[in-house]
Parts: C-alpha cells; structure tokens; sequence
C-alpha cells in the first residue's frame, strides 16, 4: 500500500508561491487603507465645515470665543474648546452659552481610542455632551474661520504661493505624520 503525501520540494514551491502573493498583495492592502482615510478624513472634515456654516446661519456667529483678526491667525483645534459648542455640552446650552438654542448640526460616529490618551476617526463623546473630534490617524482637526468678517483667512503655513485663502471656513487634517508644515499629505477642504 502507498501513501500519497507532499514531496519537499513540492511544499518548497507552494511557501515560495504563498510568499510571492503576499509581497504583491501586502503592500497594495496598505495603499488602499491609507486612500480610504484620506476619504474618511475628508468627508469628515467636510461635514465639520458644514455644520460650522450652520451655526454661522444659526447664530449670525462663529462658534469661537475668539473675536477678530488677531486671533485669527492660528488654527483652532476640534477639541472641547469648539466641538463642546457644536455638540451641545451642558455646559454651552446654558443660558450664557455659545448654543442656547441648542442648535445640532454635527453628527459623527464614536472615534476608537489609541490606547495613549488619544483617540481616532470620530468623536469621543463626554458625559456633559460635548466631546472632541479626532482625524483617521489620532489628530485634532485644524479650523480657520473669517472672524473678522473679510471674506478671506490668512493661509495656512504649508499652502505657498498666496497669503490668504478665499474661504470663510478652511478645514484640514494633518495626515498621517500629523505635521501641518509637510503638506504632502494633508487632507484639506479648499
């Protein structure tokens, strides 16, 4: 009686055949994870602008505490300090609050934590109802708005050629190495 069994070189053959396919496919896997953050990132921040806008037509107002063009120039981060007033924190629904009128205009999934403080891809809601806002790969997004009414903000530090943009609203994520000076892979919405 015979055993039908692998021969040595034959399992050689498969491994190396296995190896070949995992080489062409492991990379093409992460170029395809990476486009789809950046989709990710900026249908995010496209939704962040949009639901500025509608507090803007709400209230006539940006939703910031900063006032004119000498704090205009730095970008504010979607941290407590703004998405609190978007999502509705008690404590901005109040009467002396920044949303009164508690006024809804941002929707997002719950982000994932990173396991080092920091979280990704949504917002990590707080008890009081407010919350922050995380990009794909566990940075703040970056805001820019037209506070003092000019139609025009000073451009960012990695966008050359123009001192300023001609947006009201200019939202980014900077990427994956989250610096905002290599713009190579910033997601922007201008």
């Amino acid at each position: 009686m015979r055993l039908h069994a692998f021969t040595l070189i034959e399992l050689l053959v498969v491994i190396v055949i296995i190896a070949i396919l995992a080489a062409i496919v492991i990379p093409a896997t992460k170029h395809l994870i990476n486009r789809a953050r950046v989709a990710s990132a900026q249908n995010d921040a496209l939704q962040l602008k949009n639901a500025i806008g509608s507090y803007f037509v709400e209230y006539r107002r940006y939703p910031t505490r900063l006032k004119g063009p000498e704090d205009a120039n730095a970008p504010i981060l979607s941290d407590h300090a703004l998405m609190d007033i978007l999502l509705g924190s008690a404590a901005e629904t109040a009467p002396d609050g920044m949303n009164p009128r508690r006024h809804f205009g941002f929707n997002a999934k719950n982000a994932r934590p990173t396991g080092d403080g920091r979280y990704r891809g949504g917002v990590h809601f707080e008890a009081d109802g407010g919350g922050t806002f995380w990009d794909p790969w566990g940075n703040h997004y970056r805001v820019l708005m037209d506070l003092d009414a000019d139609n025009r903000i000073p451009a960012p530090s990695f966008v050359s050629g123009t001192h300023f943009l001609p947006q009201a609203v200019a939202i980014w994520s900077a990427g994956k190495d989250g610096e905002d000076d290599s713009s190579t892979d910033n997601v922007i919405t201008w």
